[in-house]
């Protein structure tokens, strides 16, 4: 094990301070991960990892882990750790990784994009990415230049999923539909003031994107007139809406299903039967949607 860190003028640190912007992490294409479960996760996924700064007789587990890995890990004094981050509260453990290249054209499109029209909090970008990687959707498509996906905030709240899925980054909203559209995706927007339940939601067999809006005044109505399709969520009671990254988590849910339906209905030998259950299914579904609402109404 290499000597301990006790230098505030280690590089290192200095690195770690110049991280602390976002201008200095897009330069560097590099971010800060705190914390051992953190960096666990990052080393799990695959991330690239270019040193750890680990607090001295703390995570010995995690230091043999990253070492085993080729990983440069380093003991630190805690307040030394605690500096680096300018902070007077614990500091377990800091790495710096390599930040995923952005709109990188050697890698394909999946079959599932989420589209961020004006999503800010770093606490739902981290749990949208983090969501997406779970459930399946490939590409983060990002219609703000400026929103940041490296900062501590976002990586805490996605358990380093940020640094897995594809982003996809755009100036404005027109030209990621636009783009995703000439790539072959059917756009489905979610807003609550939509007549079509998702669940029931008309899709094709091709690329689905999901277009998520902004926490207060949610999907512009421009981008809403772009969209293929307008879904929503049925709620039950007095509340409208719900937290943008809890309902993308449902939306992608759902529409994954739905988009599975239609690929089977478009490539099954009795076609026409699937289709006829698929039909069934939906009826019965907005059965149960009508009597919910004489409900609510009753209420």
């Amino acid at each position: 094990m290499p000597a301990v860190i006790t230098s505030v003028k280690d590089p290192r640190l200095a690195l770690i301070r110049q991280l602390d912007t976002v201008a200095g992490r897009r330069a560097a294409s590099r971010c800060v991960l705190e914390g051992q479960s953190l960096v666990a996760q990052a080393l799990q996924a695959g991330s690239r990892l270019d040193f750890v700064l680990i607090a001295d007789g703390e995570a010995t587990r995690l230091a043999t882990e990253l070492t085993a890995n080729g990983v440069p890990t380093h003991p630190c004094t805690p307040a030394i750790l605690r500096q680096a981050l300018r902070t007077q509260r614990p500091v377990e453990a800091l790495a710096v990784a390599e930040l995923p290249a952005e709109n990188d054209p050697t890698v394909a499109y999946g079959d599932f994009a989420v589209v961020l029209d004006g999503v800010l909090d770093p606490g739902n970008l981290g749990t949208i990415a983090r969501t997406a990687c779970g459930l399946g959707a490939t590409d983060v498509v990002c219609t703000d230049p400026d929103v940041d996906f490296s900062s501590r905030k976002v990586l805490d709240a996605s358990r380093a999923a940020a640094l897995r899925v594809r982003l996809r980054r755009f100036d404005t909203p027109t030209r990621a539909l636009d783009s995703l559209h000439d790539k072959g995706f059917q756009l489905v927007a979610s807003s609550p003031h939509a007549t079509v339940v998702q669940s029931i939601a008309e899709l094709t067999d091709a690329p689905v994107a999901l277009v998520v809006g902004n926490e207060t005044t949610g999907v512009s109505d421009a981008t809403l007139a772009r969209c293929d399709h307008v879904v929503r969520i049925p709620m039950a009671g007095a509340v409208e809406s719900l937290n943008v990254a809890v309902a993308t988590g449902l939306s992608i849910y759902q529409l994954r299903e739905r988009q599975k339906l239609a690929k089977l209905a478009a490539t099954s030998p009795d076609n026409k039967r699937l289709k006829e259950l698929i039909h069934a299914h939906d009826s019965v579904t907005k059965m149960a949607l009508s009597l919910d609402e004489v409900h609510d109404v009753e209420r």
